[in-house]
């Protein structure tokens, strides 16, 4: 039963959420991206050095997507990649710089507010 109302301009606010929806993850995955290189960062200033081998192979992967899925990694290893597990895992050792879990406590201290800094990175006039 028509209510007598018509909207005016439905095809041009359909087509704009269209192109919001289709630009979007790529604006997320690129807040993503700066949010991890920050934390890649953290990561090697955490980092135990002997060679400085092990710090300088550290770096951000990504962004990915699959699906509603966005993405990044740090990773470590490279040439140092046979003692970057046991740097990162020996909690017993001793390290003059740096500390082991290097990786692992930075993301942990991070994740309560990551979805938040990654939001709040979004500038959502861009995407529109």
């Amino acid at each position: 039963m028509p209510s007598g109302m018509r909207l005016e301009g439905a095809d041009k606010i359909k087509a704009r959420l269209t192109a919001f929806e289709r630009r979007f993850p790529d604006h997320v995955a690129n807040a993503l991206r700066i949010e991890t290189e920050i934390e890649a960062t953290e990561c090697k200033r955490r980092t135990p050095v002997d060679t400085g081998a092990l710090r300088a192979s550290i770096h951000v992967e990504g962004p990915e997507r699959e699906g509603r899925r966005i993405w990044t990694s740090i990773v470590a290893g490279g040439v140092a990649a046979s003692y970057a597990l046991i740097v990162h895992e020996d909690m017993e050792a001793f390290h003059k710089v740096g500390q082991a879990k290097y990786i692992e406590s930075v993301i942990l201290e991070s994740r309560p507010y990551m979805a938040q800094r990654v939001a709040a990175r979004v500038d959502f006039a861009a995407v529109v």
